[in-house]
């Protein structure tokens, strides 16, 4: 039932409302380092794992697990924070950058802010992203037909599945 799914870079358009979410957060800053675990990230992905992953798989670890979640990997990963104007950090995403793309591998943010759309906003970062590096695709990872929790992806158009033939 997982089904991989990318977003072609050169093909995507900003709706209106993707518009308006890039707006909402042009106070933000993004960084983006090497996929080093800090203890601030920690308590931001904990406070996200509390408000909308109570009893998940992931709402029980520890900073170790964190760390290895986040540094432990064979290929070039990224971590990138991003900040406000106080510079408080507000999300984080923990991105692969491969040869022709970029893939989101996690991401959490401050629950409070939901009218930033923050989830939203880092997709559409890392498509701008993307584009300035030339990439032509960003892959979300697995959706599943029927999951609400991974609806949201369909939003990116055009949404590429891998399928039976490829």
């Amino acid at each position: 039932a997982c089904i991989p799914v990318r977003i072609a870079v050169g093909d995507f358009d900003m709706t209106r409302s993707f518009r308006r979410v890039m707006s909402a957060n042009s106070d933000l800053t993004a960084d983006d380092t090497d996929a080093i675990a800090t203890v601030e990230q920690y308590r931001l992905f904990s406070a996200y794992q509390r408000a909308r992953h109570e009893g998940g798989d992931m709402s029980g670890m520890a900073y170790n697990d964190y760390r290895a979640m986040v540094e432990d990997t064979p290929v070039t990963s990224r971590t990138v924070e991003f900040r406000d104007g106080e510079g408080e950090l507000v999300a984080v995403m923990l991105m692969d950058r491969m040869q022709d793309s970029l893939s989101a591998v996690y991401s959490f943010f401050d629950g409070s802010m939901a009218r930033r759309s923050l989830g939203t906003f880092m997709i559409l970062w890392m498509v701008e992203y993307a584009r300035t590096l030339g990439l032509p695709y960003v892959y979300l990872g697995y959706w599943i037909d029927g999951s609400d929790k991974m609806a949201y992806k369909a939003r990116f158009q055009p949404l590429e599945v891998f399928g039976d033939n490829g």
